[in-house]
C-alpha cells in the first residue's frame, strides 16, 4: 500500500470514530446537546477529540514501536512488559485529562476525586481494543506486503522466463533459410532477392514485435505466411502446405511467436514434398476464440530421437500467457501428427 493511501486510511478511521462518538453523545442527550448545540461545540466536541487523541497516541505507540520491536521479534514476554510500561506511562495522562483538562473545558466524567490506580484501570479498559487492534493490523499489513511482494516477484519471474523462452525459439528454420538463400544466390536465381526480403521481414518481426506482450493477429498470420513461403522457395516448389483462414481477424490480438513452433515442428519432422500429403493448417476465429489446427505426415526417417525444446517451450509460454485461457491437444496417431490449440484472445 502506498504511504499516502496508508495515511488517508488511518485518518478516515479516526474521523469515523470521532463521528460515531459524537452521534452517541447527541443521542444520549449529554449536557442537553440535543437541544443546545452551542454546548456541543464548546464542551463535547473538544472533549471527544481529546479522548480520541489519547487513544490514538496509545494505539500508535503500540502499533509502530512496541509490536515491531518486541512481538514481531518473537519476544512475547518483553512485549507484555513493554505494554505494561506503556499503560503505566499513560495512566497519569488519563489522570490529568480527567481531573484537570476536561473540568477546565466544562466536562466532568466522575463525581469523585480519581486516584492513580483508577486512572490505571481507565488506561487498560480504554485501550483494551486498541491493543489487539494494533497487533492485528500490524500483522495484516505485513501479510499484505508479503503477498504483494510475492505477486510482484512472480510476475517478474514470469516475465524473465518468457523472455528466456522467446530467446530459445527454434533457430532450425532460420539457419536452413539462410543456407537456402545462399544456394539461390549462388545459382543466381531470380527468387533470391525476394527470399532475402522476406527473411528481412521475419527478422524485423522477431526483433521488434516480439518485445510486445500482444500483437495484431494479422501480423502473426503474415509472419507465418512468410515462413511458409520461404520454405517453399528453399524446397524449389516441392513444399505443399494448405493454410486456410476463417473468421474476422480485425482488432484481434495474440501473443507473438506463439504459433510458429507448431509450424516449424511440422516442417522439421513432417513429409510435405507430395501434393497428397501436405501440411494442413486451419486457423479459425469465432468471436474472441481462436482455433488453430495443424497436422502433418510424420517422417520417421528424419525424426529426432532425442526430441527438442520447441513444443516444451510453447507449452510453457501458453501456461504463462494464457493461464486457464487455452486448450492444447497434441496427438500422434499412426503416421500423422496433429496439434489442436484453442485460445481465448483479448
Amino acid at each position: 500500500m502506498k504511504r499516502k493511501n496508508f495515511i488517508y486510511l488511518h485518518v478516515a478511521y479516526w474521523l469515523l470514530m470521532y463521528i460515531q462518538q459524537v452521534i452517541v453523545m447527541i443521542q444520549t442527550g449529554a449536557l442537553g446537546t440535543a437541544y443546545q448545540l452551542p454546548l456541543f461545540f464548546k464542551i463535547l466536541a473538544p472533549v471527544i477529540f481529546l479522548q480520541l487523541a489519547c487513544s490514538a497516541a496509545f494505539f500508535y505507540f503500540n502499533y509502530l514501536f512496541v509490536v515491531p520491536r518486541f512481538l514481531k521479534q518473537g519476544n512475547v514476554i518483553k512485549y507484555v512488559i513493554a505494554l505494561l510500561v506503556l499503560i503505566v506511562v499513560f495512566a497519569p495522562v488519563y489522570y490529568i485529562m480527567e481531573q484537570k483538562v476536561y473540568p477546565a473545558i466544562g466536562w466532568n466524567s466522575y463525581d469523585r476525586q480519581m486516584s492513580l490506580a483508577f486512572a490505571l484501570m481507565i488506561a487498560v479498559s480504554t485501550n483494551f481494543i486498541n491493543i489487539f487492534f494494533g497487533i492485528a493490523i500490524s500483522y495484516l499489513i505485513d501479510w499484505r506486503n508479503i503477498h504483494y511482494e510475492k505477486q510482484v516477484l512472480e510476475k517478474e519471474q514470469a516475465k524473465t522466463e518468457l523472455a528466456f523462452l522467446k530467446s530459445q525459439i527454434n533457430p532450425h528454420f532460420l539457419f536452413n533459410t539462410i543456407n537456402d538463400i545462399y544456394a539461390l544466390t549462388y545459382q543466381q536465381s531470380d527468387q533470391a532477392p525476394g527470399a532475402l526480403l522476406k527473411l528481412s521481414e521475419l527478422l524485423r518481426y522477431m526483433l521488434r514485435e516480439s518485445d510486445e506482450q500482444f500483437v495484431a493477429l494479422t501480423k502473426e498470420i503474415t509472419y507465418l505466411e512468410n515462413v511458409i513461403e520461404l520454405q517453399r522457395m528453399g524446397q524449389k516448389g516441392l513444399c505443399y502446405v494448405s493454410f486456410n483462414i476463417e473468421g474476422t481477424l480485425r482488432n484481434k490480438k495474440i501473443a507473438p511467436l506463439i504459433l510458429i513452433n507448431f509450424v516449424e515442428n511440422a516442417f522439421k519432422h513432417g513429409v510435405f514434398d507430395a501434393e497428397e500429403t501436405p501440411i494442413a493448417i486451419d486457423l479459425t476465429v469465432n468471436d474472441n476464440k481462436l482455433h488453430f489446427n495443424i497436422s502433418n505426415k510424420v517422417d520417421y526417417r528424419h525424426k529426432d530421437k532425442t526430441g527438442g525444446i520447441g513444443l516444451v517451450n510453447v507449452k510453457r509460454r501458453l501456461s504463462l500467457i494464457y493461464p486457464a485461457q487455452h486448450e492444447l491437444e497434441i496427438k500422434e496417431k499412426k503416421d500423422t501428427f496433429t496439434v489442436d490449440l484453442k485460445i481465448n484472445l483479448i
